[in-house]
C-alpha cells in the first residue's frame, strides 16, 4: 500500500471483516462478542500491515489509567512464595507509575471465581502472575483487554507471557554445582504447565515443593551429599541452614545478594528487571507493536552474582 496511512478500513478489507469488528478488537473491547480467531487476525493483520494507532488512541476518552496485577496464589502456598510475588507487584507498580498508570493489587486463590470482580474495574491491561493455565481460556473469554501473563506458560498467541529461561538457568546452575544430577528445591506454582516443564530436567524423586505440610529436612536427608537447585530466596535461607552452601545454588529474585552465605553460587533474575521487561511488552501491545504467534514468550535470562 505504498507510503499511504494503513488504516481499519485496510484491515478489515484484509481480513474479509467489517471495519466495526475491526475497530472493537483495536480498542480491546469486551463488549462485543468477536471470537478469538477472529481477534488473533485481526492482530496479525494490524501488526503486518503496520497499523499505527496513535491518533486513535489519543482521540479515545475511554482510558481508565488503571492496569491490574493478579497474584494467583494456592491455600498451601508459603509465606516465601507471597514475598517474592508481592515483591514483584511493587516493583509493577513503580514502573507502571512512571508511564502514568495507576495499580490495582488483587489476590485470590479461585481466579475463575473472582474473574467478575476483574472486570467491574475496567482496567486498561492486565498482569497475570502464575496462572492456572487450564482456565486460561475460561477467565479470558469475553475480555481482551491487554493481559501479560508472568511466570506461567499460557500457550495463547492473543496473550504474551514473561518468564525465566529455565532451560538456560538449569544448564548454567549445574555448571556451576559440576553435577549434572542434582535435585530442585522450589515452590509450589499454580501453572501446572510449569510444574510439569520442571519435570523434563529432574527426576520426581528429586523435586521438593514447598507448601504447607511438606518437609525440607526430610527432604534434604534423603538426598545428603547431593547437590541441589534452589527457586527462591527465601526457600535458599532455609535450605541453607539444612545443607553444605557450596552445595546449593540459588536462583534468586529479591535483589539482595546479603540474604546468603557468600560460599553459595547465585544465579539471579531481578523481579526488577522482570518488571521492567513487562511494562515494555505492554507498551509494545498498546501501541500494537506486538506479533501475534504461537511462540509470543519472552524468556529472561539470569545473571551471576
Amino acid at each position: 500500500m505504498g507510503n499511504c496511512k494503513i488504516t481499519m478500513r485496510d484491515i478489515a478489507k484484509d481480513c474479509g471483516i467489517s471495519v466495526a469488528t475491526v475497530s472493537y478488537v483495536l480498542n480491546h473491547s469486551e463488549k462485543e462478542k468477536i471470537s478469538h480467531e477472529t481477534r488473533l487476525k485481526v492482530m496479525e493483520s494490524a501488526t503486518r500491515l503496520h497499523y499505527e494507532p496513535r491518533a486513535v488512541r489519543a482521540a479515545s476518552k475511554t482510558r481508565s489509567g488503571l492496569i491490574g496485577v493478579i497474584i494467583n496464589l494456592k491455600e498451601t502456598n508459603t509465606a516465601g512464595k507471597k514475598i517474592l510475588y508481592y515483591d514483584l507487584a511493587a516493583e509493577l507498580s513503580n514502573q507502571l507509575r512512571t508511564m502514568g498508570y495507576e495499580t490495582i493489587l488483587i489476590t485470590t486463590k479461585n481466579l475463575s471465581q473472582d474473574m467478575g470482580i476483574v472486570k467491574k474495574h475496567s482496567l486498561d491491561a492486565v498482569f497475570m502472575i502464575d496462572t492456572d493455565n487450564r482456565t486460561v481460556r475460561k477467565i479470558t473469554e469475553g475480555y481482551y483487554v491487554p493481559i501479560l501473563f508472568i511466570d506461567c506458560i499460557v500457550n495463547d498467541p492473543l496473550f504474551c507471557e514473561i518468564r525465566p529461561d529455565y532451560t538456560a538457568l538449569f544448564t548454567q546452575a549445574k555448571s556451576l554445582l559440576e553435577t549434572e544430577q542434582p535435585f530442585l528445591l522450589m515452590e509450589d506454582f499454580c501453572c501446572q504447565y510449569q510444574m510439569e516443564q520442571f519435570s523434563q530436567y529432574f527426576l520426581t524423586k528429586d523435586i521438593f515443593i514447598n507448601s504447607a505440610g511438606s518437609n525440607l529436612s526430610s527432604f534434604l536427608q534423603g538426598h545428603a551429599n547431593r547437590k541441589g537447585i534452589v527457586l527462591g530466596d527465601v526457600l535458599g535461607m532455609q535450605a541453607q541452614a539444612l545443607l553444605p552452601c557450596k552445595d546449593l545454588c540459588i536462583c534468586a529474585a529479591l535483589g539482595n545478594p546479603g540474604l546468603f552465605s557468600p560460599s553459595s553460587p547465585v544465579l539471579h533474575i531481578p523481579n526488577r528487571t522482570k518488571a521492567a521487561v513487562a511494562a515494555e511488552v505492554l507498551q509494545d501491545m498498546l501501541s500494537l507493536d506486538y506479533q501475534a504467534s504461537s511462540t509470543n514468550c519472552v524468556l529472561l535470562e539470569s545473571e551471576q552474582l
